[in-house]
């Protein structure tokens, strides 16, 4: 049931103004140039781009209120109806391309740019995201503010799809995620008939039946039709996308072939949630684990045995939102860890978070969302706030802190907000695509920044950037006599938090690399040292590798926090703040911070340490300073531990072996 905003937000304000004081006053629907940039402006393909916008840093981490979220509704409806053209940004690539609204015809590879040589690029999944995203902001606005003139403009563009040759992402290139992503919108549009022009609505339907009969039916019959087992590898986000959407689109407008679609999603659906509970760890990291999911909890929504289905499943969805609450940059609840293919412009984990969120009633989700930034909600999401007010009316305590693990990763952190300290761990064990065989690769974040990070993404273009987010480079694991990690089979052999609350992970990362000798072994210890100045430690141990085998780690710092090196320390700070790093043994040398010339930000700090027996430890510590000063710690191995002497301070902090 979809409760209208006028009533949700008198009951919402009321709870909000006992505890945060009046809202303030709505803008309405006229939005300035200036504001409107600061809502819909792309920002730069670059890995700090989002944590350092000012308009998302002023309101990260805020409770929102329900007027304002309303009010920023009404914003993006009043300039999606002055829109004149669909502007698209492939950021990927760094094209930006113009389409004529309303776009009467599917987009021809004749008059598109080659955008990769050698590779037909897939020009219409981003037009499909976009105008997923306008639509929706339209619908909102005509079923939700009342507001006829974006019901009539939706309804225009909507029927004008029947002018399209097909749905497919190319002329003889199949069904893709634009098929996917029209369906959903002819889903959303076409479920209420109220209010349509009838001519209208009559085309849209034809549009309707054109995709399922035209592009799904032949597609179905030769990739879902068939009675072999649903691997792993079958359950990749396209074709799920496809088919869970198609389904929907099918359920709305009573076509026959929903019933076969709709039993084949429920195959899919039950396997999807057996591989992601079982031995399995099927993943294919958080951006694109909250993509398919989008799909999965919509369609989900409207089925009557929805309960049921929910409750087969708790365990992976209620494990899917753990771990994106638990892989956010402390300050910004919006953000997460750069772990292999991780895009802060895919938000499409938000809409799945939201709708699980309310049926499970995730305390931790709520907290987190309430906090998720207006200007960064995708339309499905401002659109869904009344449907979940009562579950959004609750007080929410914050997540509890600790260690934990995901099917991808391992979290150590002291909490969410800017003060805290998290570090990611990287733990990829399943093969699907989007994940780097990056096991050990630890990301820091402090402060709303992600100090110590990661490109994040992988370049398709052939070529240094290519070469850069994927290559050692691009991550901080060991490089082992020039070989990093290809296998993703690393073990998480300990996790827990010790008497000194201190949190620990151990991850054993042998079975990553080809060609170690026999009984070889290397293994990383993390610890988290909480406290006003918290620090990580990292230890990484080698046994039965060559004699005289040389190890590298590539440290990458935050895109513009500016490097120093004092006393055999490295220092990065943001003028406010600062973050040491050490090793030992050995000291970090100014001449080893480079710039790989494929980089779109990070610094990349090289450190090279010999093994002449093939074994040894090398130790990494990494403290947090509040007060940006210029005194390094120092640095002492002892035994089996390392011995920190903090500076104008007579605190000692050991390490030790198990």
């Amino acid at each position: 049931m979809r409760i209208p905003w006028v009533v949700f937000c008198g009951t919402l304000c009321m709870a909000v103004f006992a505890v945060r004081g009046p809202a303030p006053a709505q803008t309405g629907g006229n939005v300035g140039e200036e504001h409107l940039a600061a809502i819909w402006s792309p920002l730069a393909y670059e890995t700090s781009a989002y944590e350092l916008a000012p308009h998302l840093r002023t309101v990260a981490g805020r409770l929102w209120t329900p007027e304002e979220a309303k009010s920023v509704l009404a914003q993006r409806v009043a300039f999606e109806k002055q829109r004149r053209e669909l502007d698209v940004d492939y950021y990927r690539i760094g094209y930006r391309l113009a389409f004529p609204l309303p776009l009467r015809q599917r987009l021809h590879e004749e008059l598109l740019p080659q955008g990769i040589p050698g590779m037909r690029y897939p020009w219409t999944t981003w037009l499909s995201w976009a105008l997923e995203e306008r639509w929706r902001t339209l619908h909102a606005g005509w079923r939700q503010l009342g507001d006829a003139e974006a019901g009539a403009l939706l309804q225009r563009e909507v029927a004008a799809l029947l002018g399209w040759d097909d749905f497919l992402a190319a002329p003889g290139r199949g069904v893709s995620l634009v098929t996917g992503h029209i369906a959903a919108c002819l889903s959303l549009t076409l479920a209420d008939s109220a209010g349509w022009e009838p001519a209208l609505r009559k085309k849209s339907l034809a549009a309707a039946q054109s995709l399922l009969e035209r592009d799904i039916r032949p597609w179905f019959e030769e990739s879902w039709a068939d009675t072999n087992p649903i691997t792993p590898a079958r359950l990749h986000n396209i074709p799920v996308i496809a088919l869970m959407r198609s389904a929907q689109l099918a359920r709305v407008i009573k076509h026959p072939l929903g019933e076969r679609l709709e039993r084949r999603a429920r195959d899919v659906l039950h396997a999807w949630l057996k591989f992601r509970t079982g031995d399995e760890r099927h993943t294919e990291g958080t951006a694109y684990d909250g993509y398919i999911a989008d799909t999965m909890t919509e369609w989900i929504a409207a089925l009557p045995d929805r309960d049921v289905l929910l409750a087969a499943g708790r365990k992976a969805f209620c494990g899917l939102a753990e771990e994106w609450i638990q892989r956010t940059l402390p300050g910004r609840t919006d953000l997460h860890a750069p772990l292999g293919d991780v895009e802060p412009e895919m938000s499409f984990w938000a809409n799945a978070l939201m709708r699980l969120a309310s049926w499970y009633e995730l305390q931790e989700a709520g907290w987190l969302l309430r906090r998720y930034p207006l200007k960064r909600l995708p339309a499905a999401s401002l659109a869904a706030i009344p449907e979940h007010a009562r579950f959004l009316l609750r007080d929410f305590s914050p997540p509890e802190a600790g260690p934990r693990e995901q099917l991808a990763s391992v979290s150590l952190r002291t909490g969410w907000e800017r003060r805290d300290l998290a570090a990611i761990v990287g733990l990829p064990r399943c093969n699907m695509g989007h994940l780097h065989p990056d096991a050990g690769h630890v990301i820091l974040g402090w402060q709303g920044r992600f100090w110590i990070t990661d490109p994040g993404y992988q370049q398709y273009r052939p070529g240094l950037e290519q070469e850069y987010t994927l290559g050692p480079q691009a991550h901080n694991a060991p490089v082992i006599g020039g070989v990093a990690q290809s296998h993703r089979t690393a073990r998480l052999v300990a996790l827990g938090t010790d008497n000194a609350r201190r949190q620990h992970a151990a991850l054993d990362l042998s079975g990553g690399y080809a060609g170690l000798p026999k009984g070889a072994s290397v293994r990383r210890d993390i610890w988290l040292i909480p406290g006003e100045a918290p620090a990580v430690v990292v230890r990484d141990s080698f046994a039965g590798l060559k004699p005289g085998v040389e190890v590298k780690t590539h440290w990458l710092g935050g895109a513009h926090l500016a490097w120093a090196f004092v006393n055999g320390w490295a220092r990065l700070s943001d003028g406010q703040h600062a973050l040491w790093i050490g090793t030992a043994p050995g000291t970090l040398e100014a001449r080893k911070l480079t710039r790989h010339p494929g980089s779109r930000g990070p610094l990349t700090l090289e450190h090279n340490a010999a093994l002449p027996e093939g074994s040894g430890v090398c130790w990494w510590v990494f403290r947090c300073e509040t007060s940006a000063g210029w005194e390094s710690p120092r640095l002492a191995i002892e035994g089996n531990g390392l011995k920190v002497h903090l500076p104008g301070d007579n605190t000692v902090t050991w390490f030790v072996s198990e």
